[in-house]
């Protein structure tokens, strides 16, 4: 990744005209298509999706419901006598005065109730009386139509007609003077959702005659905020120019949506300025620079505008509040700038700047902005929006750091004394503070850890989403008010039945409409309102008609009629005052045509019904006690074509939609932050020191809002995204800074630091300047991210580096492997085997003492040890065991058994040999509390006994046992074999009998002394033959026995130690040397060494001993291979690239004896050498270059050294194709080896051989691959 962006710099710093232009025009292109980016100011846009709240969104969109704003009048005492008369003429007043001014924004004004309405739905409803009468009606009717209930019921149409109002409802009379119509009338009570309401002159008046309410219905829908927040502002003109006792207030959907939009845009533009004008103060503090914020915020400004663009070609429109959130990508994008500027600060070198900064860089976006896209999965189309806009934004803002910022901040020459003065910046002082080895942090920050776990189970979701909403103190007062007068506002639940076509939807309304009645009939249910009274099914319209045809039989009609015609004669009624009546009872009715209900629905029944092509829903308001809505959801809710929706129903479902998109969130992002990071790492280890912290960060943070009950919602989730991505990111620069300092030894970190520092600074700003927003949508996320934020920074800064000192630098300055997960996992499992089986043989020590065994039960007890034993060692199944017993020693007959002791590790080989083994011991083990008991009864000796008392060993000599002495007397750490004291030969000499050399090798690598890492070693147990107690050979006493007996036994370790210790033998040890330096580097290690066969052939070229020249020796492989294998080899290895090295300066093996330097081998100064190696790396060299560096290798040479080449040879021409291709694939296309500009030039092998003829040297070749032409010439002197 930093030699792409290195490409690009080097290309555009020859041409920085070309550099401004292309920049330029992107910039101009992405601004123009930004400006024509759509902003949504739907505040609907924050709520997730789900089926129910689509279906709500759906019915409010489309009815009518939503859109109005209801208008109270209302007596400014309202203790005031009612004054409805006052009321009327002051709506009058408004009303004009509103249709004079803003006419342009109102769609339809619902001021009266209309008398001609009222009429036209009676005369409807004659028409086709049938149709709205159910067949509880039909009892009503047997009541209507008994001879004393019509005399009645004329008698009061004759006192009606003779009234001053008679004149009015002499057709109505006429039509039906039995009342029957009236029944269907009395449904229209169903539209009255609200009883505390009623008419007064046509107006809707509360009971108390207080207030009088009036409905404005926009011409435009509530997300035109725009257009509407004209017609408020026009409507509060008017309102406050209005009487003295006598107030108008408004609310509604339209008056929400306006105060948000305003709101949003009003906080959006005091947040984003307030975080810009923060940034440029306090950057140009402290780089010193004026032009320091200006030029730090161009990939800011760079990386929104790109991110607009972008959105505009994706989807045209992006949501304000998503953009009023803006703040927090502006204290994200600026971090990538400031990093680039501070660590500018710290290099003064470009490129070295990009080196440093490409992969922390372009990983941590990469998570950062795939934490961000994680959003495009919840359920809100805000969230996604941000989610969009975030991620581009950083994208553009990431890209602009890396390939234009370098060039904008180099463009005029610094200062010399700037860097100087740059150091003593307090934030350079703070990134400088080591507090990882401040022990009480740790402590506290472990403490505070399971402390917070125990609350972050406590942290929960806002329950109540109106607390997102902003609106403004009268608009508040208005909602209560409201409230206050429409008693049940608040205890509505919402019946949505759905079908096809409306025909379907109505029929499913009628099944829920019994069901309802049957709701009702339980008190259940107080009240519905609805259109099943008024727009009905054709089915059951038709249903409704064969029922009246059924129920007036011809006689009952002529019986109603006589009696009618004779009480109203009695009355003096017309004969033909009837006849219309007559005409109702006998007309053939058919279903109403959807054009005759065309008026009623559209002035009555609109609000409850939405049609589209395919669809149509029918909406049923139910009234409802709180505590009994429970049973209306049950009742409804899986319900086949029904929807339940109200307030408390949905607010329940949003929290479990938020609380569902959290985890979804937060494991995404998790997972996604994980993968990345073992993909950057290739280690599990490195990932969690960079993980676990961010996942204890997250513990806090929740931990935090438990404890003080700080609530996430629907908005601040997108902190679980935001903590993610920069906990990554800072965790990341951590890390590189510690991998670096590690790999090369360069001291990256403070730098890292205190951009790290700067970063949170700046991101807190730019989110915690929300604090200063009034809308609650955006106020909710400044305290959550500004806890998240220094939660982060305080873990990253101090857990990662301890973790990292755990697992790597502690280890590695004691010259120990570090730590590996499998390691780890080996070395534990091992040694709670081995403490298993050691509480058991304790435990069966003491159960073996209870019954006061003899020495068949002790015999049986040292058969187990040895059993255990063996089991210990043989459990190690990633360690090589190889026992070599040529004389075929079976330990019948007893002796003194000498052995090295390099590890804690060489009882358990030697114990497994035989049962009849003892070992000497000291008091602490003859005392533990772990294996004193199992010592004791094995008979161990401890050593001070034996000094004073050599009875008891006799005795167990006598029976047949062994004594196991280690006559160094302690572990050797460095595996070479110490000088022998004499107890052993005492020992032996004194009780008479053999002494049994046996060698241990292995151990030393295996378990070494002081460490707890179980390493993947060979363990090698050797039985030498026994000396016998007359052998004089050995030396007459035990004194000289014990010194020939020493060399003897150096000897023939030496032999084993040769014989094993070869290349493949160190393999491990040296991947060790390049773990955590990096995957590549890692894997190319492993790959060359595999295929270089552990540089196998090159150790038996190579003296023994002497100064060796490695010439482009790279990362140092083969000369640490070789130095492991033979330790008085002093090896000297140089190369090219000062970065391999660097990485070979600062691997842990690393002693005085090799060293590695960076130079050119043209300008190198030779010493004289014993052996010289150039393994590939003179076809980097022109021809005439490649003879005077083989002829100055010549000249240095010592008497009886060797030069050993390996290259191409190009008269190989066969195969040398596949060499020129693997050279290209290494140079220019992986890119892992640097070439000069001359290019490759490979060598002949003639040309060797001429050179070394001419310097009177043998030439020995020796083909080195089967498929290159990769050729070994060993060039030695001829007179050796």
């Amino acid at each position: 990744m930093k030699k792409i962006f290195l490409h690009i710099y080097d290309f555009f710093e020859k041409r920085r005209l070309a550099l401004y232009i292309i920049f330029g025009i992107i910039f101009l292109m992405a601004a123009w298509f930004a400006s024509r980016v759509k902003f949504e100011e739907d505040i609907s846009k924050i709520l997730p999706k789900d089926k129910k709240i689509e279906k709500l969104n759906e019915v409010f969109q489309n009815s009518k419901f939503m859109d109005k704003l209801v208008v109270m009048v209302s007596l400014k005492d309202t203790t005031a006598t009612a004054q409805p008369d006052s009321l009327i003429a002051y709506t009058d007043t408004l009303v004009e005065n509103i249709q004079l001014k803003l006419t342009p924004f109102i769609g339809k004004l619902n001021v009266k109730v209309d008398d001609e309405l009222v009429m036209e739905l009676f005369g409807l409803l004659n028409e086709h009386l049938p149709v709205f009468l159910d067949e509880k009606d039909y009892l009503e009717i047997d009541s209507l139509i008994k001879p004393q209930k019509v005399k009645e019921t004329l008698e009061q149409d004759f006192r009606t007609l003779t009234s001053p109002t008679g004149f009015a409802l002499k057709t109505m009379i006429s039509k039906d003077p039995v009342g029957i119509t009236f029944l269907a009338m009395k449904k229209l009570q169903q539209l009255q959702f609200d009883e505390n309401f009623e008419r007064y002159e046509n107006y809707i008046v509360t009971r108390d005659m207080k207030h009088l309410l009036f409905f404005i219905t926009p011409k435009y829908p509530p997300n035109n905020t725009g257009k509407n927040a004209l017609l408020l502002k026009g409507l509060d003109s008017l309102i406050n120019n209005g009487s003295n006792n006598i107030t108008a207030s408004y609310f509604g959907a339209t008056a929400v949506s306006v105060g948000n939009a305003l709101q949003l845009r009003k906080d959006t533009l005091l947040t984003q300025g307030i975080t810009i004008l923060f940034i440029i103060i306090f950057l140009g503090f402290y780089f010193r620079k004026k032009t320091a914020p200006f030029i730090i915020l161009v990939p800011v400004v760079f990386g929104a505008v790109f991110s607009l663009a972008v959105i505009y070609f994706l989807k045209g429109s992006i949501s304000v509040i998503a953009l009023g959130t803006g703040s927090v990508v502006l204290g994200i994008a600026v971090n990538y700038s400031l990093h680039v500027f501070n660590h500018y600060r710290h290099t003064k070198n470009i490129k070295e700047l990009i080196q440093d900064l490409a992969k922390p860089m372009t990983i941590g976006s990469f998570t950062t902005i795939g934490g961000f896209l994680c959003l495009q999965f919840v359920e809100s189309e805000m969230l996604k929006d941000l989610g969009l806009f975030a991620a581009f934004s950083l994208v553009g803002a990431s890209l602009c750091s890396l390939i234009f910022l370098p060039h904008f901040i180099a463009a005029k020459k610094q200062p010399a004394t700037q860097h100087v003065l740059d150091n003593f910046s307090w934030i350079d002082k703070l990134a400088s503070l080591k507090p990882e080895y401040n022990k009480y942090l740790v402590i506290l920050i472990f403490g505070l850890t399971i402390f917070f776990a125990f609350w972050a189970g406590k942290a929960g979701f806002e329950p109540d989403l109106q607390n997102m909403n902003f609106m403004s103190k009268r608009l508040k007062q208005s909602e209560k008010q409201l409230n206050h007068i429409n008693q049940y506002a608040l205890q509505s639940v919402y019946l949505v039945t759905e079908g096809k076509t409306l025909d379907e939807a109505l029929a499913n309304n009628e099944k829920l409409v019994a069901d309802i009645d049957k709701l009702k009939d339980k008190q259940v249910v107080k009240k519905y309102s609805g259109v099943s009274s008024l727009i009905i099914s054709d089915s059951l319209q038709k249903i409704r008609i064969e029922r009246w045809n059924r129920y007036w039989t011809a006689d009952k009609k002529n019986e109603l009629m006589a009696t009618l015609i004779k009480e109203g004669v009695a009355l003096k009624f017309n004969a033909s005052a009837f006849d219309n009546f007559k005409l109702l009872l006998d007309k053939e009715y058919t279903p109403v045509d959807k054009n005759a209900m065309a008026p009623v629905r559209k002035n009555l029944l609109d609000d409850y019904i939405t049609e589209k092509p395919g669809k149509a829903t029918v909406v049923t308001l139910v009234k409802t006690v709180p505590e009994k809505k429970q049973q209306v959801y049950d009742a409804f809710e899986n319900k086949a074509h029904v929807t339940v929706l109200d307030k408390q129903y949905l607010t329940k479902r949003f929290v479990e939609i938020i609380n569902l998109d959290f985890t979804s969130i937060a494991l995404m992002t998790s997972m996604l932050v994980f993968f990345v990071l073992l993909l950057v790492y290739g280690r599990i280890e490195l990932t969690l020191v960079s993980f676990i912290p961010m996942a204890i960060s997250w513990l806090w943070i929740l931990g935090i809002m438990g404890l003080f009950d700080i609530r996430f919602n629907i908005i601040n989730i997108i902190i679980s995204a935001l903590i993610f991505g920069l906990g990554d990111d800072y965790s990341l620069f951590i890390m590189d800074g510690l991998l670096q300092e590690y790999k090369t030894g360069k001291k990256n970190l403070s730098s890292f630091k205190s951009s790290i520092i700067l970063s949170a600074v700046t991101t807190v700003a730019g989110l915690g300047v929300l604090i200063f927003a009034q809308h609650p949508a955006l106020r909710s996320i400044a305290l959550i991210s500004i806890i998240g934020i220094l939660c982060v920074v305080i873990i990253a800064q101090v857990l990662i580096p301890f973790l990292f000192r755990i697992l790597v630098t502690n280890r590695v300055k004691r010259n120990r492997f570090p730590w590996t997960l499998w390691g780890f996992i080996k070395s534990s499992f091992a040694f709670s085997y081995f403490i298993g089986w050691s509480v058991t043989l304790t435990l069966l020590a003491y159960i073996f003492s209870l019954f006061n065994i003899k020495e068949k039960g002790k015999l049986l007890y040292h058969k187990i040890i040895a059993l255990v034993c063996k089991r210990l060692v043989y459990i190690m199944i990633n360690v090589k065991k190889k026992i070599i017993n040529q004389q075929g020693e079976d330990f019948k007959k007893p002796a003194i058994i000498i052995a090295n002791h390099q590890s804690s590790l060489d009882i358990l080989p030697l114990i497994m040999l035989h049962p009849k083994l003892l070992m000497i011991t000291n008091n602490r083990i003859w005392n533990s509390p772990l294996f004193g008991k199992v010592i004791r009864l094995a008979d161990y000796f401890p050593a001070e006994q034996i000094e004073t008392d050599l009875s008891q060993v006799q005795q167990r000599i006598k029976n047949g046992y062994s004594v196991i002495i280690f006559p160094e007397g302690t572990r050797a750490e460095d595996g070479v074999i110490k000088r022998f004291h004499k107890g052993a030969f005492y020992l032996a000499q004194k009780l008479d009998v053999d002494i049994l050399p046996i060698m241990i090798h292995g151990t030393n690598y295996t378990l070494t002394k002081q460490d707890q890492l179980l390493k993947d070693g060979k363990l090698t147990v050797k039985i030498l033959p026994r000396i016998k107690t007359a052998d004089t050979s050995y030396g007459n006493g035990y004194a000289e026995r014990s010194k020939v007996v020493g060399r003897y036994f150096r000897a023939e370790f030496e032999k084993l130690r040769t014989e094993i210790e070869q290349p493949k033998y160190f393999r491990e040890q040296l991947i060790y040397n390049y773990l955590y330096k990096g995957p590549v580097l890692e894997w190319y290690m492993r790959i060359k060494t595999k295929l270089e066969k552990n540089y196998q052939p090159f150790n038996q070229l190579v003296p023994k001993q002497g100064k060796i020249l490695d010439i482009g020796c790279g990362y140092g492989f083969m000369p640490y291979m070789l130095w492991f294998v033979e330790k008085n080899r002093h090896i000297t290895g140089i190369d090219y690239d000062e970065e391999k090295i660097e990485t070979a300066n600062h691997c842990f093996s690393k002693t005085d004896n090799i060293n590695f330097v960076h130079s050119d081998v043209m300008s190198f100064a030779f010493e004289k050498y014993d052996c010289i190696i150039m393994a590939d790396m003179l076809h980097y060299l022109q021809p005439a270059e490649q003879k005077l560096v083989i002829e100055k290798c010549l000249q240095h040479l010592n008497a009886g050294g060797s030069i050993i080449i390996r290259d191409g040879d190009k008269d190989k021409e066969a195969m040398h194709k596949k060499t020129r291709l693997t050279e290209f694939l290494s140079t220019k296309v992986v890119n892992f080896n640097k070439t000069k500009e001359t290019g490759l030039s490979f060598l002949s092998g003639s040309m060797i051989r001429e050179m070394a003829a001419a310097n009177n040297m043998l030439c020995t070749e020796m083909a080195d691959s089967k498929l290159t032409s990769n050729t070994l010439f060993i060039l030695k002197a001829a007179n050796n």
